[in-house]
């Protein structure tokens, strides 16, 4: 009888559909161009997309043209039926961003809008663009989040809806009269479980599956039911095997424990504990579900983590692992893990340049694992912001800043300060941060002079430094000197009667002009000098030395 009443409840609401579309197409070819609404719709820059996510309308929209793209977006929307002038909407006004949130704007499911956005870069506009947008058939409805779990004889399915479910003041919304479909699948029979969506429909909700049979495979899966029903968007499978009965051969061995999935930039390790088991020593064998069928991915190990990176980055995967001692096994432990939501974004990297009175700053996304290094995360994901603190060093007060882009100056710092700074990663859309990175510190420069007592610091320095190295040199110089003349000439000097005779002027004039004019008249005497004899030359003899006459005496005055 509910089935019966549900079809024609549903058929109505198509015949409604139709209906309202009919008049739709009546008010645009008659009314339309009187209200100027068609002149914006052959405008096709851009194609829009209304999807339902958790209760919420989301409208996004997607350029043709990629030549130039938009820094920022407004949107505004008018109803079709009712002719009024475009209307912008307060929270979609020069967003980064190119979707926007309407559960406060549009609440009913047969109405047509008319969306219309306008694309600009600083001020200047690029794009502006109109759509039609008829909910009934224009909608994709995305299914809840769900976690199973398998007992003997039944399945409770946990949907995970909102807390509470959001309402315009019309008394309306997109969520209104909408069939959640519950699908049971085992061994190639499927049944389905409708069930009714209202305003008591909030939080984690379980519906229980009964009456199964023990010891078998089942899988699940959930979604709403589309006015078209070419159009179902079903969530992935996810599989439980439901446990023996009572005196089942299976259960001797414990299963895994703790079992998780430590996934850090889709680097995807499943982990476990192995479980007191006094037997043996166990292996596990970990598989993932693959079209249906279970794939190994470990098997037969002794070690308690298995690497699963090689699965899509979207959609629910469910994976799973048992432990094994020779043909006895354990019951296999469940797991569902979705990449893109579950994953932990890594910290991002940094450059960090101290100029005057400022930072500038340069954010590095993190590499995805197993993947080109020019590919990273901020690749996998629409909207992506960086979360950045930054402080006084020794500081407890940490100011908190929003960036953007990928490049960020902290400007009017306090010269001759140490700051540090650190980042995560922040995705409004999916309400998820990343981990922090290291504190980067440095030391902020002044753009003017340097203070009084550094320069006279520098100078002293300077001049203490130069007055060493001058004096070092003239040093080094005088050794040098000194050294070589003893080389050259070790001592000799002429006699005492000599030195006396030259000291005298009239002495120094008559020997000059003693000098015969012409060299054919000069007349030479032998004159030898020696070398004084030191004590430690007598002592040895052998050490001096002497320029001697040639008839071998030694005359200290011969001249």
């Amino acid at each position: 009888m509910g089935r019966r009443t549900w079809e024609i409840t549903t058929m109505l609401w198509s015949l409604t559909a139709c209906v309202t579309g009919l008049l739709t197409l009546y008010l645009m070819v008659n009314i339309g161009p009187m209200l100027g609404i068609l002149h914006a719709l052959p405008d096709d820059a851009c194609s829009f997309n209304l999807t339902l996510r958790n209760f919420r309308p989301i409208l996004s929209w997607e350029l043709k043209s990629h030549s130039m793209v938009p820094t920022h977006y407004t949107l505004s929307y008018t109803y079709m039926s009712k002719g009024e002038d475009m209307k912008t909407v307060p929270n979609c006004t020069n967003i980064t961003r190119p979707s926007c949130d309407l559960t406060y704007e549009w609440g009913n499911t047969a109405e047509m809008y008319v969306p219309r956005v306008v694309g600009l870069r600083e001020d200047t506009e690029l794009v502006s663009c109109s759509g039609t947008i008829f909910p009934d058939m224009d909608m994709s409805l995305e299914p809840p989040d769900f976690q199973i779990a398998g007992f003997v004889d039944h399945i409770n399915v946990i949907l995970e809806f909102p807390p509470t479910l959001p309402k315009i003041p019309d008394k309306g919304g997109m969520w209104l009269h909408l069939s959640l479909i519950v699908e049971e699948v085992s061994g190639g029979i499927v049944k389905q479980h409708q069930l009714k969506i209202n305003e008591n429909t909030t939080g984690d909700f379980t519906y229980v599956i009964d009456k199964l049979i023990p010891n078998t495979n089942y899988c699940v899966s959930v979604y709403f039911e589309p006015m078209d029903l070419h159009k179902k968007n079903r969530s992935p499978l996810k599989c439980t095997h439901l446990q023996p009965e009572q005196g089942s051969a299976l259960g001797m061995v414990p299963p895994p424990e703790n079992v998780r999935m430590n996934s850090v930039n889709f680097k995807n390790i499943l982990e476990w504990e192995s479980p007191a088991f006094p037997e043996g020593n166990l292996t596990f064998t970990a598989q993932y579900l693959s079209y249906r069928k279970f794939q190994d991915m470990c098997t037969s190990t002794r070690e308690t983590e298995c690497d699963f990176s090689i699965l899509s980055k979207y959609g629910d995967h469910t994976l799973r692992v048992r432990a094994e001692l020779a043909d006895q096994h354990s019951d296999w432990v469940n797991v569902t893990f979705c990449p893109v939501e579950d994953t932990v974004i890594g910290p991002p990297g940094m450059q960090v340049e101290a100029l005057a009175n400022s930072l500038h700053i340069r954010f590095l996304a993190p590499r995805i694992e197993n993947e080109h290094e020019t590919w990273t995360m901020e690749n996998i994901y629409n909207l992506w912001v960086y979360n950045m603190q930054y402080w006084k060093n020794g500081s407890d007060e940490k100011f908190p800043v929003t960036c953007q882009y990928d490049v960020e100056v902290l400007r009017n710092l306090q010269p001759w300060t140490t700051y540090c700074v650190q980042v995560q990663v922040l995705l409004p859309e999916w309400n998820k941060t990343g981990e922090w990175s290291e504190p980067v510190c440095e030391q902020i420069i002044s753009d003017d002079s340097a203070p009084a007592w550094v320069v006279v610091v520098v100078v002293l320095v300077s001049s203490v430094g130069t007055c060493l190295l001058l004096a070092g040199c003239l040093a080094l110089l005088w050794c040098v000197y000194k050294r070589t003349k003893y080389t050259v000439s070790p001592g000799n000097a002429l006699p005492q009667h000599l030195k006396e005779f030259l000291s005298h002027p009239h002495h120094n004039k008559l020997l000059f002009f003693s000098f015969p004019l012409s060299e054919e008249n000069e007349v030479f005497d032998k004159l030898s000098v020696v070398t004084e004899v030191s004590e430690s030359s007598k002592q040895d003899p052998g050490d001096s030395y002497s320029l001697r006459t040639p008839s071998g005496g030694v005359s200290p005055s011969s001249y």
